[in-house]
């Protein structure tokens, strides 16, 4: 049981990164994973429609390898013309960019929960659904005294730091944010290229020499940030708004509407409209590319480090297989689990893992962080989050509204392989205990089970190598999530009243 709990934290550790300075996991995040883990198809998910345009080339190519050779003229049809086979070829492979869009935006859409097990499922509601009902229901607080005329003017001159008269971004502001999160994302290469290292004693002797190269970009990142980014002048102007504790939020309700609104798409007629969202690295479906996959190999399985890690999903042990499992093919948590009574003795076990990172643009949570805004209606305060890990779903109507993580990360493997000792007898005996429809797989890992996506059953079957078991193709098994902090931060009966009249029709409030 230790081991499949120390092959997780490991991957922890490497998906969200370790700070340097205090050995722990970075704050604010944590990892939770799949009881089975999930099969990624290439063709559920290549070649993704993209408002860039990225999608045309790959479609082009295709299309024009589609249709036949040309014929002679004397044997050609006396009507038509091989430019309209190649546009019907060429819409149909634009269709097929835009359904698999649309399964990569249903992929990471999920709001994910716990179960009793501790192991994570999808929620009974979407991520985009609960941000659009947060950004519409929210209510900014306008000031309630009548400021001098000196102060006025200084909380004019701050907010034309950051928005302009029709609303927009100011340039200033804008250099501000992209220098920002380019310095977070240096930051978080070097956490996750340390958490990389803290767990193979080779790399970590070299990591005072090969971290320079980290630290200095890192520190290239934050000078660049306070040279051009205007990052004095931008946050003296935060801290002046944030002061009069109006201005920010109104400001970010505004914008959050906005930008979830210029991010709508409408892929088809009957389709409902939905934001874009973008994973990266862009090949992340393709176990032929091995663009910013990482080796987990033996050495780290039986090594051996100390760091604090984060409260997982995984705590609890009870979500997890150990050793083989047997389950309906469906991989329905409500299917009968089985764990062998095997033992599994010199166990080693190599495989390649990715993390893939998931970009909203119209999701800015910032706006969470203010403290100035409620929701109109009869809601609680911190009914959207409470800031902590553990959270339970709220059982009083308002679940559309609660969102106290959001996925920022999956976590990817593929091209497994374990060995232990006396394998092959008792995974031949195992498989034959459970029917030809069951799943059948090792800890997280599915190794013999059935996956049905757009009415087409597929096999996702292991390979008996003839030295390990290797199970072959791409598997969601964890999520990285950020929480979400506390908010939000008043009470709607504060500022509201019961109309004259009327009968209160207001949604129940979350408790606490």
């Amino acid at each position: 049981m230790s081991d499949v709990f120390k092959m997780l934290k490991d991957l922890e550790l490497k998906a969200v990164g370790l700070d340097p300075k205090t050995n722990k996991i970075q704050e604010g995040y944590f990892c939770a994973f799949r009881s089975i883990g999930l099969p990624i198809r290439k063709e559920d998910y290549n070649n993704p429609w993209d408002p860039f345009g990225g999608n045309l080339a790959q479609n082009i190519d295709k299309a024009v390898a589609q249709i036949p050779p040309a014929k002679d003229p004397k044997d050609a049809p006396t009507t038509g013309s091989s430019t309209i086979d190649i546009n019907k070829a060429f819409a149909a492979n634009i269709g097929e960019s835009q359904r698999n869009y649309f399964s990569t935006y249903a992929l990471v859409n999920d709001k994910l929960q716990m179960n009793n097990d501790y192991s994570v499922m999808p929620g009974s509601s979407h991520l985009d659904d609960t941000w659009y009902a947060i950004i519409t229901g929210a209510n900014g607080i306008p000031p309630t005294m009548e400021l001098s005329d000196e102060m006025k003017q200084s909380y004019a001159d701050a907010t034309a730091k950051l928005m302009d008269k029709d609303g927009n971004v100011t340039p200033h502001y804008n250099a501000y944010m992209q220098y920002q999160d380019a310095y977070r994302s240096k930051e978080r290469a070097l956490n996750r290229a340390y958490g990389n290292a803290y767990t193979d004693p080779m790399k970590l002797q070299q990591w005072p020499r090969e971290g320079l190269v980290y630290q200095e970009e890192l520190d290239e990142a934050w000078d660049r940030w306070m040279g051009l980014g205007f990052k004095m002048e931008i946050e003296k102007a935060f801290n002046t708004l944030a002061a009069q504790g109006t201005d920010p939020a109104i400001a970010l309700i505004a914008r959050s509407k906005k930008r979830f609104q210029n991010s709508l798409l409408a892929l088809a007629p009957g389709i409902p409209e939905i934001p874009y969202t973008m994973l990266s690295p862009r090949s992340w479906y393709d176990k032929d590319n091995d663009d910013g996959w990482n080796m987990y190999s033996e050495h780290d399985f039986h090594s051996e480090s100390h760091y604090s890690a984060s409260q997982t999903s995984y705590g609890g042990g009870g979500g997890f297989h150990v050793g083989l499992w047997g389950g309906g093919a469906s991989f329905d948590r409500k299917d009968s689990q089985a764990n062998s009574k095997f033992a599994m003795k010199n166990t080693r076990v190599n495989f390649n893992y990715a993390v893939v990172d998931i970009y909203r643009p119209w999701l800015d949570t910032s706006l969470l962080n203010l403290g100035n805004w409620f929701l109109v209606g009869d809601y609680k305060k911190n009914c959207i989050s409470t800031g902590k890990m553990g959270q339970e779903k709220p059982t009083d109507g308002i679940e559309p509204l609660f969102l106290p993580s959001i996925v920022t990360s999956l976590i990817l493997v593929k091209d497994v392989h374990i060995f232990w000792e006396d394998w092959k007898t008792q995974w031949s005996e195992h498989s034959k205990s459970n029917s030809a429809s069951a799943s059948v797989g090792l800890w997280c890992f599915s190794a013999n089970a059935h996956y049905s996506h757009a009415e087409q059953k597929r096999d996702f079957s292991c390979d008996d190598t003839g030295q390990d078991l290797a199970i072959p193709g791409i598997q969601v098994i964890g999520y990285v999530s950020q929480i979400m902090p506390s908010c939000p931060q008043k009470n709607s009966a504060d500022y509201e009243k019961k109309a004259t009249g009327t009968q209160s029709t207001a949604t129940p409030a979350a408790s606490g």
